[in-house]
């Protein structure tokens, strides 16, 4: 149970906090992309800016529906959450970011010269030690928001989706300066998810079952990047009926009968353990069709890293089509 509590807090972060406090929130057994959905009140846009080189002050909405005035541009960033981190290294301003959390893995070497702010929590008194220009959090971090904005200003960014992930890069570009470089990323993550759906189109769609966590089994539903991704990827969501993170039973699971099953490699049981457990009777396991992603964090957190996810699951559904090697952990078979 302390293993499993180590992930869910993991996971927290990104969102969804894999990563992601924004989408369905369950039970106290959420991970980081496993939260609850709270929709913009105004999609976060520019308000007001000038030429590129008098561009500031800066006027931008933000995830929470909140105008923030960026004064100059930001030199000193503290980033508090991984996906955020994550944005802004694919749009080159990770140089920017003085604080990061300690969940922080990506890039590798991004914790070198960075101080650790805190985990879930931020450390305050670290944070203002850094005289940071510019904070980045979730919207979980708005219950420290008279705290933070006494430091600095303070950006909510949090997609719930990948059109909103391309959103929250080009918000990203625009405050850090790096646009054109913003604009590179969205286009070349559109590229990648295009090339993948004109492959996948005319392919029928295997049923799929994604496992979060095996006890409880809890799955993604609707509303979540899971579901979006294996859609994405020519795959067919067997729980796409209920909403965000559902608990549901073993039973509801064989009456479904998943072709596919994904796991995370933290999903509180493997592949292998899968053929001695009630799912050995889907055609999932029986068929051998059951395959553990290289990392939680490519479908969790809400960063372009989320097409890296994408390739490996349309690589798992449609191993035909794709150039990518999609391993799967074949049960043998059991008698009786």
């Amino acid at each position: 149970m302390r293993k499993m509590g180590i992930l869910l807090a993991l996971l927290v972060f990104g969102v969804i906090v894999a990563g992601c406090i924004g989408q369905t929130q369950l039970t106290p057994t959420t991970t980081e992309s496993v939260e609850e959905k709270a929709t913009p009140t105004t999609t976060p846009t520019t308000l007001s800016e000038t030429q590129p080189h008098s561009r500031y002050p800066l006027k931008v909405v933000d995830f929470a529906g909140r105008e923030v005035t960026i004064e100059k541009e930001p030199q000193r960033i503290i980033s508090l959450a991984p996906s955020i981190t994550e944005t802004l290294y694919f749009i080159g301003a990770l140089d920017k970011v003085v604080g990061i959390t300690k969940w922080d893995n990506y890039p590798d070497n991004v914790q070198e010269g960075r101080t650790i702010v805190g985990d879930m929590e931020p450390n305050i008194e670290i944070i203002a030690s850094l005289n940071p220009d510019l904070i980045i959090g979730l919207k979980y971090h708005l219950k420290y928001i008279d705290q933070l904005e006494k430091i600095a200003p303070v950006l909510i960014v949090e997609p719930q989706s990948i059109e909103e992930i391309y959103e929250a890069v080009e918000l990203l570009g625009n405050v850090t300066n790096r646009e054109d470089q913003a604009q590179k990323t969205i286009m070349e993550m559109k590229e990648k998810i295009s090339s993948i759906q004109e492959k996948v189109e005319n392919k029928e769609k295997p049923r799929v079952l994604y496992i979060v966590w095996w006890d409880p089994l809890i799955t993604a539903g609707n509303g979540t990047f899971i579901d979006e991704l294996i859609a994405l990827a020519g795959g067919e969501n067997i729980f796409k009926d209920a909403q965000g993170w559902p608990q549901v039973s073993v039973e509801e699971v064989i009456a479904r009968n998943p072709e596919v099953i994904i796991l995370p490699p933290n999903a509180g049981i493997t592949a292998d353990g899968l053929c001695d457990s009630p799912l050995a009777s889907t055609d999932a396991v029986k068929n051998g069709r059951v395959y553990t992603l290289s990392s939680d964090d490519i479908v969790s957190r809400p960063s372009p890293r989320i097409v890296e996810g994408l390739e490996e699951i349309a690589g798992f559904l449609h191993p035909d089509t794709f150039n990518i090697e999609a391993q799967p952990l074949v049960c043998e078979a059991t008698s009786g």
